[in-house]
């Protein structure tokens, strides 16, 4: 076959890629924001950006009303709709949070061997945590919100899990393989009620210096989600944290187990 000089260009495709283009580029943008940028009239945005987010590759966070490129591009599966779901129903209930937590605050499910954020967002109160550096899937077995899901879930989850874990660890990972360590962690966790990222010393310029606690999204008796709350330990640490803001935290985590309870958002559900 020759080159296809000859054959017409799909506009709308070429409208699609602006703004998908414009979206990887300012991580997280509004639809009057995208409008400014790309010139494309905000009826066609909405269009573009709607089969945009059912093909998996955009994602709207509610909390903001921005777009946002999706943490798993493409997948547009059951999952992702329930996911989908999920992040919308817990959108005002976090934003309801952040008015009572002045530090940034994360829900993470469990995709596989790692936890997925949604809707992950702009840091606040100068937190040096970069979302695009360390992306939207924290490792299991170092993050809070991986080791907070671990020690809450079912034991026949947790073996499951690990048993993928150590056929392909993360290097992060590979020192909390140990059993004596994961029994630990989940004794600690499900007698506090709370878990906190890997404590291990990090290098000066390691853009997960910081500190976080988690704590479970519960719909009924099945864990659905883990919710996370950071801070900078040049600001403040763990034991005001969980003074002042536990009890928020967990306020926000069983209301959105409430909510998706009664919207059908379990995990046997997607």
């Amino acid at each position: 076959m020759g080159e296809p000089f000859g054959v017409k260009s799909i506009g709308a495709l070429s409208r699609g890629l602006t703004v998908m283009h414009a979206v990887e580029e300012s991580s997280a943008l509004t639809l009057a924001e995208l409008h400014l940028q790309t010139g494309i009239p905000k009826a066609s945005l909405l269009r573009i950006l709607k089969t945009l987010i059912e093909s998996g590759w955009v994602v709207r966070n509610e909390l903001e009303r921005r777009y946002a490129p999706a943490a798993a591009p493409g997948n547009a599966g059951a999952a992702a709709q329930w996911r989908a779901r999920l992040s919308a129903l817990a959108a005002p209930i976090r934003a309801m949070l952040e008015r009572r937590v002045p530090w940034p605050t994360d829900l993470a499910v469990r995709d596989g061997s790692t936890m997925l954020i949604l809707d992950a967002h702009r840091p606040i109160n100068s937190l040096a945590v970069n979302y695009r550096v360390l992306g939207f899937r924290p490792a299991m077995l170092v993050s809070s919100l991986g080791r907070c899901y671990l020690a809450f879930c079912p034991e026949e989850e947790r073996r499951a899990i690990v048993a993928t874990l150590s056929r392909k660890p993360n290097e992060q990972d590979r020192s909390a393989l140990r059993k004596d360590v994961l029994q630990r962690l989940v004794a600690a966790g499900r007698s506090r009620g709370y878990c906190t990222r890997d404590p291990s010393e990090l290098g000066s310029d390691s853009p997960e210096r910081f500190g976080a606690i988690s704590v479970p999204v519960f719909a009924g008796q099945e864990l659905i989600a883990s919710l996370s709350c950071s801070w900078l330990p040049r600001v403040t640490d763990e034991a005001h944290i969980v003074a002042h803001h536990l009890t928020a935290l967990r306020d926000a985590a069983n209301l959105i187990g409430e909510r998706a309870l009664s919207a059908g958002l379990v995990p046997s559900a997607r």
